[in-house]
């Protein structure tokens, strides 16, 4: 993983990383889960987005192979934000996937 991704705060499930989110003034609506991850959709300043959110255990993954899966989103063109152990992947339509 590059050097300049923060290797903390850590979290344990995707739940954690929608707490925080919501804590921070994002609140971040649940749309499906799947192993190791959950997609919710949020407003930011009237826009609605996706996220994909992905937590990976360090006791299993090394911080390698956590940034090789960063790494593999961020192929997709859209906007990557990641710390520690997780990542969101931001999909930038306008009209998230309903469940």
């Amino acid at each position: 993983m590059p050097g300049n991704v923060p290797t903390t705060p850590q979290y344990r499930t995707a739940d954690d990383v929608v707490a925080a989110l919501e804590r921070g003034g994002i609140t971040c609506d649940v749309l499906r889960r799947k192993a190791g991850g959950l997609d919710c959709r949020t407003a930011i300043d009237g826009a609605e987005v996706e996220n994909q959110i992905q937590v990976l255990d360090p006791k299993k993954s090394s911080r390698n192979e956590v940034g090789d899966s960063i790494a593999s989103w961020r192929s997709s063109g859209n906007t990557v934000v990641a710390a520690g152990n997780w990542f969101i992947r931001v999909l930038p339509n306008g009209s998230p996937t309903t469940p």
